[in-house]
């Protein structure tokens, strides 16, 4: 027989996956500011923690992750000095695999204040909560959908014109809340 704190921690467990399952076939929808945020945040967080290289004048950033489902979710920023910043968010393999390189969740371009110059591409998916909780201190240990850092292809680093970043102080000049 069930004590009574089982019967409740069961109960609460399967609300909880219920919920889940709930925002995953009708998730809440973000606004453009909020993708904004979201948008700016993952491009701070590929600066601070990705690897990085320079093809003159342009510097690039690079972050993997390896998924539970298999394949790489890949955030790579581009910085283009006075001009945009850009960045994109796709995964190889996994459910893309044989069927096309590489599958775009997230393209948005930046002007030197943080706002989007042009329209952003996004689709959203368990990859936005997944990289939700990176960008969430407190919520760090919380990542279903990611396996382990995943290093960024060696020939990224070794282009022609490729030289490593030692500017690890550059500003994009945007506030982190803004």
């Amino acid at each position: 027989m069930l004590s009574v704190v089982e019967l409740r921690r069961l109960l609460s467990e399967w609300r909880l996956r219920w919920q889940r399952v709930r925002d995953i076939v009708a998730p809440t929808q973000w606004a453009e500011q909020d993708w904004r945020h979201f948008s700016q945040g993952v491009t701070l967080l590929v600066i601070d923690h990705g690897q990085s290289w320079i093809i003159d004048p342009n510097t690039y950033w690079d972050m993997r992750w390896k998924l539970n489902g298999g394949g790489e979710l890949i955030a790579q920023v581009e910085y283009i000095p006075n001009q945009k910043t850009t960045l994109i968010v796709a995964q190889q393999g996994g459910f893309a695999e044989g069927v096309v390189d590489s599958y775009t969740w997230l393209w948005a371009e930046f002007d030197l204040q943080g706002n989007f110059l042009r329209d952003p591409y996004w689709v959203d998916g368990s990859w936005k909560d997944a990289l939700t909780m990176l960008l969430l201190p407190f919520q760090k240990q919380g990542g279903f959908l990611l396996q382990a850092p995943a290093n960024t292809p060696k020939e990224l680093l070794l282009q022609d014109g490729a030289r490593p970043n030692e500017n690890k102080n550059l500003s994009l000049g945007w506030k982190k809340d803004s």
